[in-house]
């Protein structure tokens, strides 16, 4: 088998090369659907563990945290949940003992959190219900990947005190790696997230330390996972917990058009992104099985050409049997060789992957190339041997064995069946790539119908950066409240020194940026409140005056906030244009009064909307408050360049800095890639399925290329006697070219009937684009065929070149 690949270079080089795309791309994807899917959750009886959302009727929304008088009343009534726990996430700033402080990922859990979860601390112990309680001692536990990269897995860190948000916490115990997982999941897939969203890797934990003046009934930061009890189904966990949501609704008016929605963890977790991978799992398959086609074409041509060699062994007396096993072996080493190959694709492929993968697909940090993943490829290349081993065996035992011998061509009805049977391959592979195009061509259409949303906010030019002002150094007094001095004054000397960079045009501070969905709030219109009852609540944004000038938010009516808009001022607000529409559809908003967190603010302004649920989500009625009348701690700073603002990004590091030199900075980066980011996902499917239609274009046209090529050499003696009685080059040339495009217009018809088949998986990646999109499935077909054409070309122009004389040579 490795002196016949030898002999045979040119092919051995192309097959193992095709069959190395094919696997290798397999292996790439398998290797994400792996890690990100296959692998189980590291937590005990992960299966009996759900999620706990509240919903409201009003908006619409399903999945909305919860407040926490909510959660207690749900943890004390329910009997289906055998435990519930809280969490919330939160930005902290370590305080290194040298150097800038680090912006980590905390979360703050209540004490019994680990106990359901069924995770034991790697060293040191968890929390304890004292250590919950508000006024005891703070306390931490590290993240495994933290203490391994900061404190080098050193276990004498335990006992010790680290400075988080600029206050001491005990360290008790080490958290081990994947404890957090699906928890920045439960975040990102919430309608309503606040200020914590996209935590990434959890590196500290701390207590949650929550009562109900804290964390009021009319605020929901607060995310609940239960684990079933015995016998109790999600379902069932829905009706009761359901229904003591009803009662909570008819016992207080924040919770108003309030229910709840049970799922399990792996669906909150995996439910988004399970589509998109077994779509790309789909579409890979579809290109080694273009691959294969490919190969096999090459290995039936190569069959044809050593009929000779296979009459003689016949001659001397071999049997079927050991044929077989020749042709299957020298396949297995082909294969084997493409798989080798293969790998090496899949490497450098899966870097590409997770380059291009959004930050919103779970557990990439778990995905590589690891036992299974190779096993599986392993597998693959053998049933790709043996099925290739096959063809040319069944192609040796149909020969006539002295019509070989006596130099006779395998004519008649058998030629012509291993000629169709050719043909048949081409059109198969042809089909697979325009379904692929099709596809590829919805989710571009689509991807392009979300880039032409107005996302209601300039994006371009604006560099932004993100931080939390720790309450040490900046206390928030509720007694004084609005009038957080040292807030206030950071914001401005901050808004001055970065107003004086060269370069910067305007900025502006916000409490989070457009892009983030933030926090909703209850309202309520004065004077018309029990009109209010069924409202959704409202999205809540706290801006500086400058805000809508450094975006472009486009102003509808009245004014925009100001600079007087200070804390001595009589209290306003902004509706945007979803606001009005909502809540004022004969009126003009514009002198109400709004009350919220039990404030009447008088409306000065209508703004356009800002799509801060997402570009695809219709844009949500929002309040602005002005920062000066309702500070945060967390702040955004939005700074519009006049060129390319990462040029900037130092300076208003320092500029930052210059204020606080122990605030940790994250987040800085222009808000344009922020808006991409947004859109990862679709991106991510759109890019990687319209490389694979790509391949499985080039590979199917290499295959029409390679049949006709070959059916033309075949024919060399019959387009010379044609020409020597008068064909024309012409009429020779539109013979193969008519063929050629039979075949084309055969693969593009089945491969349009596959595309409408299998495009239902892309139904959830879709925006503004249906499923039979009639442009895009025109536009496929239309190319596929101009391709196929321009494949079919150079036999078609090879065959017109014969000449009589060289067909009498050939025979």
């Amino acid at each position: 088998a490795g002196r016949q690949l030898l002999r045979n270079p040119g092919f051995a080089t192309v097959a193992v090369l095709t069959l190395a795309l094919g696997i290798g791309a397999n292996t790439a994807i398998f290797s994400v659907v792996n890690g990100v899917l296959l692998r189980p959750i590291p937590f005990a009886n992960a299966d009996r563990l759900a999620v706990v959302w509240e919903t409201d009727r009003n908006s619409g929304t399903s999945r909305e945290p919860a407040s926490w008088p909510d959660y207690v009343d749900f943890r004390d009534r329910t009997r289906t949940l055998a435990g519930a726990e809280a969490a919330t996430g939160a930005d902290i700033s370590l305080a290194p003992e040298q150097g800038e402080p680090a912006r980590i990922a905390a979360m703050a859990v209540t004490h019994g959190f680990f106990g359901l979860l069924g995770v034991s601390p790697l060293a040191g112990r968890g929390f304890t219900a004292e250590e919950d309680r508000p006024g005891s001692e703070r306390v931490a536990l590290l993240g495994e990947a933290i203490w391994r990269a900061r404190y080098h897995g050193d276990r004498a860190i335990i006992g010790k005190k680290i400075r988080l948000n600029d206050e001491p916490h005990v360290v008790i115990g080490i958290i081990p790696a994947g404890a957090d997982f699906g928890l920045d999941q439960i975040h990102a897939r919430a309608a309503y997230h606040g200020p914590y969203a996209g935590i990434g890797d959890v590196d500290a934990w701390v207590t949650l330390r929550a009562t109900a003046e804290s964390y009021p009934r009319d605020t929901h930061p607060i995310f609940i996972v239960g684990r079933l009890a015995p016998g109790a189904t999600v379902e069932t966990a829905q009706q009761e917990l359901a229904s003591i949501a009803a009662d909570l609704e008819r016992s207080y008016a924040s919770n108003k058009a309030r229910s709840v929605n049970v799922e399990s963890l792996a669906q909150v977790v995996f439910g988004p992104t399970r589509p998109v991978l077994v779509m790309l799992l789909a579409a890979v398959a579809l290109v080694l099985v273009v691959a294969c086609v490919n190969v096999a074409n090459l290995l039936l041509a190569r069959g044809t050409a050593r009929l000779r060699e296979v009459a003689v062994r016949g001659a001397l007396g071999a049997r079927f049997g050991r044929l077989s096993r020749q042709f299957v072996v020298e396949a297995l080493l082909l294969s084997l060789l493409g798989a080798a190959a293969g790998v090496a694709v899949a490497f450098g492929g899966l870097k590409l992957l997770l380059a291009l993968a959004p930050a919103d697909i779970p557990r990439l940090r778990e995905v590589g190339i690891d036992a299974r993943v190779l096993g599986v490829t392993f597998a693959m290349s053998l049933v790709v041997g043996i099925v290739f081993g096959m063809v040319p065996t069944v192609q040796a035992f149909r020969i006539d064995v002295m019509r070989i011998i006596k130099g006779e061509s395998p004519a008649g009805s058998r030629g012509r069946g291993g000629r169709r049977f050719r043909e048949a391959l081409v059109v198969t592979e042809l089909a697979l790539s325009v379904t692929l195009v099709v596809c590829a061509g919805l989710l571009i259409r689509s991807f392009r119908t979300v880039l032409e949303v107005d996302p209601g906010f300039r994006a371009e030019g604006v560099l932004k950066a993100e931080y939390q002002l720790p309450t040490t150094r900046y206390p928030r007094n509720f007694a004084v409240w609005p009038h957080w001095t040292e807030i206030h004054r950071f914001n401005a000397e901050l808004l001055d020194r970065v107003r004086s960079i060269p370069g910067v045009e305007s900025a502006a501070i916000a409490g989070a940026h457009p892009l983030d969905a933030g926090f909703t709030n209850s309202f309520a219109v004065v004077g018309r409140e029990a009109e209010g009852r069924n409202w959704p609540e409202i999205s809540v944004r706290l801006v500086s005056p400058g805000y809508f000038t450094t975006l472009g938010v486009r102003r509808v009516s009245g004014r925009v906030l100001e600079p007087a808009d200070d804390g001595k001022a009589p209290l306003v607000a902004v509706i945007n244009e979803a606001a009005a529409k909502r809540f004022f559809p004969t009126q003009d908003p514009i002198g109400h009064e709004i009350r919220f967190w039990g404030t009447p603010r008088r409306i000065v302004g209508v703004v356009g909307d800002e799509r801060f649920r997402g570009l695809t989500e219709p844009a949500a009625p929002g309040v602005y408050a002005a920062l000066a009348q309702a500070p945060s701690s967390s702040g955004v700073l939005l700074v519009r360049t006049a060129g390319d603002p990462t040029l900037l990004a130092r300076a208003v590091r320092e500029a930052i800095w210059s204020g606080d030199r122990e605030l940790a900075i994250y987040g800085v980066e222009p808000l344009s890639e922020t808006l991409l980011e947004s859109i990862g996902q679709r991106r991510f499917a759109m890019m990687v399925l319209g490389a694979f239609a790509a391949v499985t274009l080039v590979l199917a046209l290499i295959g029409i290329h390679g049949v006709l090529s070959y059916a033309t050499s075949q024919r060399t003696r019959e387009i010379g006697i044609r020409i020597a009685l008068g064909a024309t080059r012409g009429e020779v040339s539109g013979l193969v070219m008519r063929g050629g495009l039979t075949l084309a217009a055969l693969g593009t018809g089945f491969g349009l009937l596959g595309a409408a088949a299998g495009s239902k998986l892309l139904a959830g990646l879709l925006f503004g684009v249906g499923r039979g999109d009639p442009g895009t499935f025109v536009v496929a077909a239309v190319a596929a065929l101009a391709a196929a054409a321009l494949a079919t070309w150079l036999p078609a122009r090879r065959a017109g070149s014969i000449t009589p004389t060289e067909a009498l040579r050939a025979e």
